[in-house]
């Protein structure tokens, strides 16, 4: 009969094979010592670090801000208003002297069409058009006028900046075209003006030149008694003698000599001519529009 065979018991499995030894230099050895000496570095560290540094310095940064944004932006808005302050001083505080727009002439006369003022405004007047009312006729040998109402006026075509009334304006047209035709160049530098305008001129002129109201009644006529004011009173120039312009030298130009001879035709005349009635200093740039009813009755009444 067969033979079984019985597995024994309790008997142990035999032990794995050994692994042979591996050669290992002492250079080897010593790198090996190196790593194993040196920290490691935790990963993440200063990734967290830096996550917490920002959120305590924007948290920081939102306090301090919550703190000090309204007295910053009051700070920033009272420089500005130190500032804008300082420019509106400084060009109210400007002397009349430097303004641009007086115009660098000889003559004493400084009757110009830009705004007077050097900030671009005009001055309050000294007398208003009520008051005129109650002014004499004369003063300082010069009539008082009706102010002409500005919406009335024309811009002359020569000079955007001018405006006179609308029968002058046609009438100068046509007297610049036939001086042009016959080889003169006549222009026109001034014309209707406001009491603020001759306010400046007479006023604030006098006092900086140091002037008496006499003798700055020669020269310029107090507000309210001017002849610009009626929008008929044009002050010529030669265009190609600039030097003149507001100049009794003016009556040397071919522009003058021009007017003399034609201004009959063309209804206009001198308003200050040499030796006058009203001892009104010699204009010869300044000339008055006399065609119509109207101006006759202003300057003839």
């Amino acid at each position: 009969m067969p033979v079984r065979k019985i597995p024994p018991k309790d008997i142990p499995p035999p032990p794995p094979p050994r692994r042979q030894p591996t050669e290992i230099s002492l250079e080897e050895i010593e790198n090996l010592n190196q790593t194993l000496k040196a920290p490691r570095k935790k990963r993440g560290g200063k990734w967290f670090a830096g996550l917490l540094l920002l959120g305590g310095l924007g948290g920081l940064g939102y306090w301090q801000w919550d703190w000090l944004g309204p007295r910053v932006n009051s700070t920033v808005t009272g420089a500005k208003d130190a500032i804008a302050a300082t420019e509106i001083f400084s060009a109210n505080s400007e002397p009349r002297s430097t303004a641009p727009s007086k115009p660098s002439t000889p003559n004493p006369d400084p009757d110009v069409t830009a705004s007077p003022s050097p900030d671009g405004q005009s001055n309050p007047p000294t007398v208003t058009e009520a008051e005129l009312e109650a002014k004499p006729d004369t003063l300082l040998n010069h009539r008082r006028y009706e102010v002409a109402d500005p919406s009335t006026l024309v811009p002359l075509s020569s000079n955007a900046n001018i405006k006179v009334q609308a029968e002058v304006q046609e009438v100068v047209a046509a007297m610049i075209e036939k001086a042009r035709i016959e080889g003169v160049q006549l222009g026109v530098i001034s014309g209707y003006r406001t009491l603020e305008d001759q306010d400046y001129l007479y006023f604030d002129l006098k006092a900086e030149r140091g002037q008496s109201v006499q003798t700055r009644a020669e020269v310029s006529a107090p507000p309210g008694y001017s002849e610009h004011h009626t929008g008929y009173a044009v002050d010529f120039i030669d265009k190609t003698r600039p030097s003149t312009n507001l100049s009794q030298s003016f009556d040397t130009t071919d522009a003058y000599a021009w007017i003399v001879k034609n201004a009959p035709y063309f209804n206009f005349e001198l308003s200050f001519p040499k030796d006058n009635d009203a001892n009104v200093s010699y204009e010869p740039w300044h000339w008055r529009y006399v065609g119509n009813q109207e101006s006759l009755e202003l300057f003839y009444k």
